[in-house]
């Protein structure tokens, strides 16, 4: 009886370490803005865990869409956005960014710091956004609200 009590316990043990190996990172409910682009452009990137959608504000308008996480592979669905016009310049950089979400395979992170790498080997680096106030960011975006509510729940939790 004791030997299949520790043998379960093994078991038991295992399986917690490989669900832990399956969420590398701590990204979800979190907020992050894009560094690796002009300082006139304002993209920001955003993950809503038990739902495992994506969202964030991709220069001019607001997006939103689907994302896989097994291990370090990270993929994004094609996002859907809102149609508004913006300077050429913003609507150009959005544009970019766009087409190269679904390209995204692998993630790193780092800290406060998430890298996203592309099969066309790009890199996308973000820093987490830790004050919505001090990134000159509104937060009437359901999507946001959500997201910093299950963080604030979520830092609760943990103490």
């Amino acid at each position: 009886m004791k030997k299949l009590l520790s043998l379960f316990l093994v078991f038991l043990a295992l399986g917690a370490c490989q669900k832990e190996a399956e969420t590398p990172g701590t990204f979800v409910d979190k907020e992050y803005i894009l560094r690796n682009v002009p300082e006139n452009i304002h993209i920001t990137l955003g993950f809503e865990g038990k739902s495992n959608r994506f969202f964030g504000k991709s220069a001019v308008n607001r997006y939103f869409g689907m994302y896989t996480l097994n291990g370090n592979d990270l993929t994004f669905s094609p996002a859907g956005s809102t149609m508004m016009m913006g300077p050429q310049e913003q609507m150009e950089a959005e544009q970019k960014y766009l087409a190269q979400l679904p390209k995204v395979k692998s993630f790193k992170l780092d800290g406060k710091k998430l890298t996203l790498y592309t099969s066309d080997d790009q890199e996308l680096v973000y820093e987490e956004m830790i004050d919505l106030d001090s990134e000159n960011v509104s937060a009437n975006n359901r999507y946001t609200k959500k997201a910093m509510q299950n963080r604030k729940e979520n830092m609760e939790d943990s103490k």
